[in-house]
């Protein structure tokens, strides 16, 4: 693959893989970081890249396994900042400041849930991909894909009216 064709059928999914490496990391930076080294990546590996049927299904594994990656090694870390978040009152999280838009809070809500689940929701109800598709990027059956979306949806709902309604009813 020339230098032409790479950009032709692989820049242009720039966008969506760091959509997708954000919703995994819930960062902006490492986000960036892990778009950077996809394309990297590719870009080494790009005379073996034409073996490959579903080149869009091979990068989105790939974001996918490098953002897990970097989610195991920042483990202990996270798990303080997390103890620490958990320590705060809940109107010092934005939750209640009412300049928060919908969209940043449905994310914050999205960013809580488990990372299959949040994986899973990203794919369908942002990227829109098929609940096939999804099952063939994240290596899992079509019907475990179902009910992890199906699960993340309900908790998001719930969280969302909750805040929503300031816990009132």
């Amino acid at each position: 693959m020339d230098q032409a064709e790479f950009s032709a059928r692989l820049i242009p999914m720039k966008d969506k893989i760091y959509r997708f490496a954000r919703a995994i990391l819930s960062d902006v930076s490492e986000a960036e970081d892990v778009t950077q080294d996809i394309f990297e990546r590719l870009w080494a590996q790009r005379s073996s890249l034409e073996r490959y049927t579903n080149l869009d299904a091979f990068v989105m594994v790939s974001v996918r396994n490098l953002c897990y990656d970097r989610l195991r090694s920042r483990k202990s870390k996270r798990a303080k900042l997390d103890m620490l978040r958990d320590e705060l009152p809940r109107s010092t999280r934005g939750f209640a400041d009412e300049e928060t838009d919908t969209r940043e809070l449905l994310l914050a809500v999205m960013a809580e849930l488990p990372e299959k689940q949040r994986t899973v929701m990203h794919l369908r109800d942002v990227e829109d991909y098929e609940i096939d598709r999804i099952a063939e990027i994240i290596g899992m059956e079509s019907p475990t894909v179902r009910v992890l979306l199906s699960r993340a949806r309900r908790t998001v709902k719930e969280k969302f009216k909750a805040i929503m309604d300031y816990g009132i009813g």
